[in-house]
């Protein structure tokens, strides 16, 4: 049998060979998988800008055609977590893409993955009939933003959030329309996750007062 011989001063040394040979071993780099992440804003509408994080920390950027490719490092199977940051005047998701890490039969596409950035506006067009009710101020807020023509026809245009809602009043209080009815009528709108368009119509009718005169006893 054979036996090795260590210099008892060299023994930390060879220690210290074995256990780095031994990391060598595992330190074998996890292969990379790519992937694509897709945003849009409302649907056929890209986001570009959009930074894609893993772990927090930036990884990549959507295009202007709202494309970002990635790289991403992991064994076969594995899955990660890709957050989506939106750039202003965009919401972003509240839960990040869980991405599959794996790779298709074709080697020439890419797993795909979309995530979507809501605009924080909308944008709403609020179309005023007002049949009666020629020059009345239309309110917002107690603020005039706009006046029905001749015709009693006015709109508004009003940069709101999805799900929000709000109120507008035709104003009856001005000379010359006290007699309207209903007096100032307020309708609520609620705004949808889109750009929309709403109608505000109302119809109005006229209370006609009557003055009596005293008269005297007639005479026969």
């Amino acid at each position: 049998m054979l036996h090795l011989v260590v210099n008892p001063r060299l023994a930390p040394l060879a220690l210290a060979l074995v256990a780095l040979a031994a990391c060598g071993a595992d330190d074998t780099p996890a292969p990379t998988f790519d992937v694509v992440v897709r945003v849009s804003g409302d649907p056929g509408q890209p986001v570009g800008g959009a930074q894609i994080l893993l772990g927090g920390a930036k990884v990549g950027a959507t295009s202007a055609a709202g494309v970002a490719k990635l790289r991403v490092r992991g064994e076969e199977g594995e899955q990660v977590e890709l957050g989506v940051a939106c750039p202003a005047g965009f919401r972003s998701p509240p839960r990040p893409l869980v991405v599959g890490l794996r790779r298709l039969s074709d080697p020439t596409k890419l797993p795909e993955y979309e995530a979507t950035c809501l605009p924080s506006t909308r944008t709403v067009v609020v179309v005023v009939r007002a049949e009666g009710g020629p020059n009345l101020p239309v309110l917002y807020l107690g603020r005039e933003v706009a006046r029905t023509d001749a015709s009693g026809a006015a709109h508004v245009v009003l940069d709101k959030a999805g799900g929000e809602s709000f109120e507008l009043m035709l104003g009856t209080g001005e000379k010359g329309a006290e007699a309207l009815r209903p007096k100032n009528p307020v309708v609520t709108f609620n705004v949808r996750a889109r750009d929309d368009l709403y109608v505000f119509d109302q119809r109005f009718t006229s209370e006609v007062r009557r003055v009596w005169k005293a008269t005297g006893p007639t005479r026969l």
